[in-house]
């Protein structure tokens, strides 16, 4: 059976192309094989970012996919212009609107769990004084010291009902409260690239951070 097409799609194309264009949608043999393979490479394209929020939540076990994540990392060179950084990403796509930066105002010296402590009090602090919603994940790069800081900060600010991961690098480990042992995703899981898309991203950010920082301490 023939597909019908519409009639306004024949006429768009006609004007285009100056004369008249007939549209024929092939129901077998090598063409239907082509047409099929354009519409499921076009599926995967579109939903592409949405498959990413779909396997994180089903590999962190969550009642459903995240749809906005908020990852922090923190960054310095030898002890010095401590910065911290956060991403944001809705849908599987960075928000760069949600983007923020922090200066490290509370910690002496290089101590990575007290940085994150105070970053993650000071993004959630505001958020919970302007009555704005929370993510529906937090990531944390870094390992169990790094989870537990930040875990600390949400607690002090009331906050315990918050999905907190954190990614230790090099093997690439997810560390999960309650969890003693790292969990460990396929190397090529959708849902491990897409943490790592979001860790690098917010590596990315605190790097250009600090090296704004350091040079206009050298100008100055």
């Amino acid at each position: 059976m023939e597909q019908e097409t519409d009639p306004a799609l024949e006429e768009f194309l006609s004007a285009k192309k100056g004369r008249h264009v007939g549209i024929v949608v092939p129901q077998r043999g090598e063409k239907k094989q082509l047409l099929d393979l354009a519409k499921k490479n076009l599926e995967i394209a579109f939903f592409r970012d949405t498959l990413k929020g779909v396997e994180l939540g089903a590999a962190l076990d969550m009642a459903k996919p995240p749809e906005v994540i908020e990852c922090f990392d923190i960054s310095h060179l030898s002890g010095t212009a401590m910065v911290g950084s956060m991403v944001q990403f809705h849908d599987g796509k960075p928000d760069k609107s949600g983007y923020r930066r922090f200066k490290i105002k509370t910690v002496e010296g290089i101590d990575d769990f007290a940085s994150i402590a105070e970053v993650v009090t000071r993004r959630y602090r505001r958020l919970t004084e302007e009555h704005a919603p929370l993510p529906d994940l937090v990531i944390i790069d870094g390992g169990k010291g790094q989870l537990s800081a930040a875990l600390g900060a949400l607690s002090a600010l009331g906050i315990d009902n918050l999905p907190v991961i954190s990614i230790a690098k090099r093997e690439e480990e997810l560390y999960v409260p309650g969890d003693s042992l790292p969990l460990r995703l396929d190397r090529k899981s959708i849902a491990l690239r897409y943490i790592e898309e979001i860790r690098d991203e917010a590596h990315r950010f605190a790097i250009t951070y600090n090296r704004l920082l350091r040079k206009k301490k050298v100008l100055t």
